[in-house]
C-alpha cells in the first residue's frame, strides 16, 4: 500500500504540473453579439500585461458547403508586450480548408476585430505578412465589416477589408504570419478584442463566420492520469489477492 499511495501522489502532482504549463492566462467569454455569415455568438478575449509570451488560439469553421465540404481556419494569436499605451500581436492565420472536386477554391481575403478600448493598429515595422500585406479598420462610421459584424478597430487584407481578387488571399493550405502595433488608452491595465470575422470567398459563394475557440484535443496529462488510474488500479487488486 506504500507503494500504491506514492503512485497516487505521483500522478496528482504530475497532472497539476502538467495542466498547469497547458493553461491559458487569457480569459476568454461572449460578447453578447451574435453576426457573422452564418450568423453565431460573438466571442471576445482579455489581454493583460500578465500574458505577455502567452498565445491563444481561435478557429473558424462553415461546414457543409455545398452540402459536402468544410471551410476551416486556425488563428494563432502571441501578446509581445503590453503598455498603457499600445500592445504588439504576433498573429498566425492558417487555410486549413480541403479542397475537393465540389469546392475548388477557398481563400482568406481578409481577417477582423474589434477592440476595447478603441484603438488604431499598424504593422510592426518589417513585420508584414506575404499575404495580409495592409491594415485598416471597418467601413464607414459603425467600422463595418462583411458578414454583418460591427465595431472593428482591426482589419487586415491584400487587397481589401472587404474582399478582392481571389489572387490577393490566403489559400487552402498556406499560413501567412505577421505582427500589428495597436494603440490606444489600455491605461486601466487590460483590452478586450472582440468579435473575431474572417471573410472567405470561394468558387460556392462569400462566407464570413465568426471565430469560436477550438475543442481542446485530449491533454498529455489526462492521457497519463488514465493510464496510472489503470496501474493503481492493478495494484490494488493484485494486494486484496496477497
Amino acid at each position: 500500500m506504500h507503494y500504491l499511495n506514492r503512485l497516487i501522489l505521483l500522478t496528482a502532482t504530475t497532472i497539476a504540473v502538467l495542466f498547469a504549463t497547458s493553461a491559458s492566462a487569457f480569459t476568454m467569454f461572449d460578447t453578447g453579439v451574435s453576426g457573422g455569415n452564418p450568423t453565431s455568438s460573438l466571442i471576445g478575449v482579455t489581454i493583460t500585461g500578465a500574458d505577455v509570451g502567452d498565445d491563444f488560439d481561435l478557429g473558424w469553421t462553415v461546414a457543409n458547403v455545398g452540402g459536402t465540404d468544410d471551410l476551416s481556419a486556425t488563428g494563432n494569436f502571441k501578446l509581445v508586450s503590453f503598455s498603457n499605451s499600445a500592445f504588439v500581436l504576433e498573429i498566425d492565420v492558417a487555410n486549413t480548408t480541403v479542397l475537393s472536386s465540389t469546392l475548388t477554391n477557398a481563400d482568406i481575403l481578409s481577417i477582423g476585430f474589434g477592440v476595447n478600448p478603441d484603438a488604431v493598429a499598424a504593422f510592426v515595422s518589417g513585420e508584414t505578412g506575404s499575404v495580409f500585406d495592409q491594415v485598416g479598420d471597418g467601413s464607414g462610421p459603425q467600422q463595418t465589416y462583411p458578414g454583418g459584424f460591427d465595431g472593428i478597430d482591426v482589419c487586415v487584407y491584400g487587397q481589401g477589408c472587404s474582399g478582392g481578387a481571389v489572387a490577393e488571399g490566403l489559400h487552402a493550405g498556406n499560413s501567412d504570419l505577421f505582427q500589428l502595433h495597436i494603440t490606444g488608452d489600455f491605461s486601466n491595465g487590460s483590452a478586450d478584442l472582440l468579435y473575431f470575422g474572417a471573410k472567405f470567398q470561394t468558387n460556392l459563394g462569400s462566407f464570413e463566420p465568426g471565430a469560436a475557440q477550438p475543442v481542446p484535443e485530449p491533454s498529455a496529462a489526462l492521457v497519463f492520469g488514465v493510464g496510472i488510474a489503470f496501474a493503481a488500479t492493478r495494484v490494488r487488486r493484485t494486494a486484496r489477492l496477497a
